[in-house]
Parts: structure tokens; C-alpha cells; sequence
């Protein structure tokens, strides 16, 4: 199953990079199609060989675009009309476009030169959800919650690639996944927040609403 899997992931990967590339895409849009691609093959190869790290490269050089997007298309926008003004009038209007030009040309320079092969080393066996050591729902911590979410993810890659796939399960997976990534957004959001140089007291403030809204979002998944 896997065999036919990752030939078939490798043809469509190659397909998408040469379009990618070709068009030189760059929308957020495309930025997120290439790291679910990217992770999809990335859970079907064997993480020490050649290729899966040059995959991982890939979705290593995308994640400062990914959060660049975020912050200014999701985090701004969930923010009170107040607080969003100001921070709009403290932050650099080129802050956005001349960090993302520059993440995005050195994501380009890299996948022009990606060697994707026809065949790749592939895991020595297959995953099971069994395989992974069992983590119990964790309390309304940052660090344990980002970890949660690593294991959530890790089970959601091996019911999409099981033979027998279990649809309801992988929908309640991909939920919690996303409820989880919400809230590591947020956390992201505020981190920007500080680099981009937001004055201290508005910081505050916007990190006690930022607090309020994952605590709501943790309630909501825990349940």
C-alpha cells in the first residue's frame, strides 16, 4: 500500500513543484498547498534519508512566509478594531512585503535546484497508531499544548495513510489539529507582535485578549 502511495505522492510532488516554480507561485494560497503536500509526503519517507530532508528543508523555509501570513491576514484581523488601529500605526508598512519578498526568493532559489527523484527511501516499517507513545490531553500550557499538537498530527498522518482509512476519525483529528494550531498562532502572533517593536503597554493589552481568546478556544476543543 505504502509502495503505490509514495510513487503516486512523489509523481504529484514533482508535478506541483515544476508549477510552483514555473509560475513562480506565492500566494498564501499556494504557500499553504505546498507544505500540506509537503508534509503528506514528508510522513511517508524515511527521515534520514537524502530526500526527506530536502523536503524538510522545504517546509522549513516556508514557515516564516506561513507565519507572516498569518499574523497580518488572521491575527490582525481577530483583533479589536483598537487595537488593530494601533498597531497598523506603530508597525512598518513595508514590515510585511519586505520580509515576505525575501523568505519567498530564498524558498524559489531553493526548489529551483530541488532534485526530486523517482523513487525515494521510505519508512523501514509501517506506523500504526499503536506505534506511538500515548499522550493524555494537556493542561492550558503553551509548551504542552504545542507538543499535543506534534502527537495529534503524527496520528492524523497515520490514519491518512492507512489502507483502511477511518474518515470520521481523521475529520476529528484534523479539528483538534487546527483548534491546537489556532491557539500556537496566537501565541506566534504576539511573539511578531514584540519583534515589530509594539509598544509595551499595548502589548499588554493585546496579550491579556490574546490569553482570553485561546483559553475559549482550549475550552472549546478540550470538550
Amino acid at each position: 500500500m505504502e509502495n503505490a502511495l509514495l510513487a503516486k505522492k512523489l509523481e504529484k510532488f514533482k508535478e506541483f513543484i515544476n508549477r510552483f516554480t514555473k509560475k513562480s507561485l506565492q500566494s498564501a494560497d499556494d504557500i499553504h498547498t505546498l507544505r500540506i503536500k509537503c508534509r503528506e509526503l514528508f510522513s511517508l519517507l524515511d527521515k534520514e534519508g537524502a530526500f526527506a530532508k530536502s523536503v524538510k528543508k522545504v517546509i522549513s523555509l516556508s514557515n516564516e512566509i506561513r507565519d507572516i501570513d498569518v499574523f497580518f491576514d488572521d491575527y490582525l484581523e481577530s483583533l479589536p478594531k483598537k487595537y488593530r488601529k494601533k498597531v497598523l500605526e506603530q508597525i512598518s508598512e513595508k514590515a510585511k512585503e519586505g520580509g515576505r519578498k525575501k523568505e519567498i526568493n530564498e524558498l524559489h532559489k531553493y526548489l529551483k535546484n530541488l532534485k526530486i527523484p523517482n523513487s525515494a527511501e521510505q519508512k523501514t516499517e509501517e506506523k500504526t497508531e499503536q506505534n506511538l507513545v500515548a499522550m493524555e490531553f494537556p493542561k492550558f500550557d503553551k509548551k504542552k499544548l504545542h507538543k499535543y499538537r506534534i502527537y495529534i498530527k503524527k496520528r492524523l498522518y497515520v490514519e491518512k495513510n492507512s489502507s483502511s482509512k477511518d474518515e470520521k476519525k481523521i475529520k476529528s483529528l484534523t479539528e483538534t489539529k487546527d483548534a491546537l494550531g489556532a491557539i500556537n498562532d496566537n501565541y506566534n502572533g504576539l511573539e511578531r507582535l514584540r519583534s515589530y517593536g509594539v509598544k509595551e503597554k499595548l502589548h499588554e493589552k493585546i496579550e491579556k485578549f490574546t490569553q482570553e481568546e485561546n483559553q475559549k478556544l482550549y475550552e472549546a476543543v478540550k470538550n
